[in-house]
């Protein structure tokens, strides 16, 4: 059995789905929102006999209760509930506000691309499946690449709707297998939660 960890860069493909399938129409923040675990399940072919899933890991930033106190309570909502998932673990860092206007994620790159070769010497995976167009990416590819043979990386990557190519994170010289994913996928993997209402207790 192949054991398959996929790695999600979750705003890179939060808004990668926006570019996609909405263009001008993904003004409403829930466009573009994807369910790690049913995301990680088709990345990871568990239609496919010899392929088994063995853990989905999100990448995002987490915005300032101080400087976006509604964006971090949706967040804080968004992340709870992936971790409630079986096989889900949610890796986050604070957003970083040193241009107010210009609030930036830092670091969560590199917290992929550490996990991904780490998680790879430490062989906790046969194959490790990155979805991001985040070409800081590259290196951590080609390192795994190196060590366990290009079979062990693969990639994924939105279909847009309107015809234009897809963003591919592929590595040069390598032949890894690319996941292309359309709108119909999109779909089947869509979070329609809007985390910026707080639930109801009942």
């Amino acid at each position: 059995m192949t054991r398959v960890a996929v790695f999600i860069d979750y705003q890179n493909v939060y808004r990668g789905a926006q570019r996609a399938f909405f263009g001008s129409d993904s003004s409403h923040h829930i466009a573009g929102q994807v369910n790690p675990l049913k995301l990680g399940l088709v990345l990871a072919g568990t239609e496919e006999p010899d392929r088994e899933l063995v853990e989905v890991r999100t990448y995002r930033g987490l915005p300032s209760s101080k400087h976006d106190p509604i964006g971090y309570a949706a967040a804080y909502r968004q992340i709870t509930l992936w971790e409630n998932e079986a096989l889900v673990v949610a890796r986050h860092r604070p957003i970083n506000y040193r241009d107010p206007r210009n609030p930036r994620e830092k670091v969560i790159d590199v917290l992929l691309a550490v996990d991904f070769v780490m998680m790879a010497i430490r062989e906790e995976f046969d194959v490790g499946v990155i979805f991001s167009a985040d070409t800081d990416l590259l290196p951590a590819l080609e390192a795994v690449a190196e060590a366990k043979g290009p079979q062990a990386c693969e990639v994924a990557a939105w279909i847009p709707s309107d015809g234009t190519s897809p963003i591919v994170l592929r590595p040069p010289g390598l032949r890894v297998r690319v996941h292309g994913l359309n709108e119909q996928r999109y779909l089947q993997v869509h979070d329609p939660n809007d985390y910026s209402r707080r639930r109801r207790r009942r």
